[in-house]
């Protein structure tokens, strides 16, 4: 079942980026709104090089997750008690907003490309390192 409510969520956000909205949003992606977005894609590498597809879940990252720069955090839209992880860093350059942070012996950069709504992200931590690729939405 909760397989189930995040696809209907990502995919929820994948609707509202793709359909009308998005050209009234343009520009909008700039922080200045809360923004939910979606984990569409993870790779997970290792030490050793060899990496491989996996889900967010699988490597115990959000699939789906609130952006608030106003105040300074990334919130876990699936975890029981809403994970949060602080935003340390906010920068906008060249159309994108670069977000960083830290979350235990996690680190994480994250941007948001300020007209779409397309979001990639590195997380990394000892002998791991993940990309993610996604879509934000304003609710």
């Amino acid at each position: 079942m909760k397989l189930g409510t995040v696809i209907s969520a990502a995919l929820s956000v994948a609707a509202a980026c793709l359909g009308p909205q998005q050209a009234a949003a343009a520009g909008k992606y700039d922080g200045s709104a809360p923004m939910i977005c979606g984990a569409m894609m993870v790779t997970e590498c290792g030490a050793d090089g060899r990496c491989q597809y996996r889900t967010a879940e699988n490597v115990n990252l959000p699939s789906l997750f609130r952006i608030d720069v106003k105040a300074m955090k990334v919130r876990n839209l699936e975890a029981e008690k809403g994970r949060e992880s602080p935003i340390k860093n906010v920068e906008h350059m060249d159309g994108a907003m670069v977000l960083q942070g830290a979350e235990g012996a996690r680190g994480w950069t994250l941007v948001v490309h300020e007209a779409t709504g397309k979001m990639s992200a590195t997380v990394s931590a000892d002998g791991e390192g993940f990309v993610v690729f996604g879509q934000c939405a304003l609710p």
